[in-house]
């Protein structure tokens, strides 16, 4: 993997991105009224117009969640060009978040597309760097992954913003530690989110060390809290997909109160949503799972996404 530092000064345009292109034909009424429907939809962070040819969404690949994600959207899933932030439930579940985190870039990138992934490099020492062989257990190539050591959260932020204008990365993870990072607010993820309806780059906040309950406000397309699950065995007792407990916190559309458990299946790279298949009668019917007090081992040192 390349380790590269991202400190470039280059202003950024963060003016908003009208996607729709008004005929001379049509009247000034509705003209009015498409340029103020594009104003609304740019303002969303959804990407509205795909010059790359690609999808518009990306899903999870269980029909119930992606179903429900749809909102007010006219495809299933979650926006390609938008923010999206992931929240580790509690401390030890950061292995877990970066794991999703990880999987859904995987899930929706290009497999010719990088995925440029930036780290504090303060923190990669304390929390634990990427493990190649964990990554390739998850059925990820390593050498798909561009890793970018920012020396503080400002330079992280910098390095996502430049990395997210650019169609050549698959996905861009930017991960930030602690309830207050410096320079994460609405402004810094504003540009982020324009950025990527522009460019059609799925991004990804990754948090540890925040609070999920009063997060910090800022202009993600939706906010999920990640957590460790048991896995289910497989046959001789050998060890299962990895699982997870997902929570919808906030999504653009109002949704809200969506949990599922799911695991990963590296050969099929899909999730399977386990928790819905074990629902009891009286799970209440938001099937939300309390999460597990604490995860799988993994090696000390490193990460084992």
């Amino acid at each position: 993997m390349n380790n590269i530092d991202s400190d470039s000064g280059r202003p950024f345009d963060a003016s908003p991105i009208n996607p729709v292109a008004v005929p001379k034909e049509v009247s000034a009424k509705s003209s009015a009224l498409r340029v103020r429907l594009a104003k609304i939809l740019a303002a969303s962070g959804v990407k509205t117009a795909g010059e790359s040819g690609a999808p518009s969404h990306f899903t999870f690949g269980i029909d119930r969640i992606d179903a429900a994600l749809r909102g007010n959207a006219s495809a299933d899933g979650l926006p390609r060009g938008a923010l999206h932030e992931l929240h580790a439930a509690e401390k030890a579940d950061a292995t877990s978040a970066a794991a999703m985190a990880l999987l859904l870039a995987e899930r929706c990138r290009d497999d010719s597309k990088p995925v440029l992934w930036i780290t504090q490099s303060g923190e990669a020492r304390r929390q634990g760097k990427l493990y190649p062989p964990g990554l390739a257990e998850l059925g990820i190539d390593p050498a798909s992954i561009i890793h970018v050591a920012a020396p503080d959260s400002i330079a992280a932020l910098r390095a996502a913003a430049d990395g997210v204008r650019s169609s050549a990365m698959g996905a861009v993870i930017v991960e930030l530690a602690g309830k207050k990072p410096k320079g994460l607010d609405l402004t810094a993820t504003r540009r982020l989110s324009l950025s990527a309806q522009k460019s059609g780059v799925p991004t990804l906040l990754l948090r540890s060390g925040s609070d999920p309950d009063n997060p910090l406000p800022t202009s993600a397309f939706s906010r999920w809290q990640v957590s460790a699950a048991p896995s289910i065995p497989l046959e001789a007792n050998a060890s299962g997909h990895p699982a997870f407990d997902i929570t919808l916190l906030r999504h653009r559309s109002g949704l809200y109160g969506l949990s599922a458990r799911l695991e990963w299946n590296r050969e099929h790279r899909i999730f399977g949503d386990i928790g819905h298949e074990q629902q009891s009668e009286d799970t209440p019917d938001l099937g939300i799972i309390p999460p597990p007090s604490a995860m799988r081992a993994v090696d000390q040192g490193t990460r084992a996404a």
